[in-house]
């Protein structure tokens, strides 16, 4: 199952882990896919009002846009995974004699 597929009770149970992910980045991902969705929520609630119709094309702009960032931030939570793990590993190689760390 991947990252972006857990509840939000298991994505911070796999967070709190001592896994290597997700970590940072997807965690910062995520928030920043959330803090999209809010804004999107806002420009749904007030978009078709007669007081704001003259911001409908910005409501437009802001769910278009938005929805793009969403998911590209979204899966950036997948992205961190897969190119973060390998580097983890490297961090956990034996490096005490000059040819450990060269491998």
């Amino acid at each position: 199952m991947s990252l972006i597929e857990l509840s939000c009770k298991d994505f911070t149970i796999e967070l709190s882990s001592k896994k290597p992910v997700p970590g940072g980045g997807g965690a910062a991902a995520l928030t920043g896919s959330l803090g999209i969705a809010l804004n999107m929520m806002v420009a749904n609630f007030s978009k078709g009002k007669k007081k704001f119709i003259q911001y409908e094309k910005q409501h437009e702009d802001i769910l278009n846009k938005g929805e793009r960032l969403r998911v590209e931030l979204l899966n950036l939570v997948e992205k961190d995974a897969i190119n973060f793990e390998p580097l983890s590993k490297a961090y956990i190689m034996p490096s005490k004699t000059v040819e450990e760390k060269i491998i």
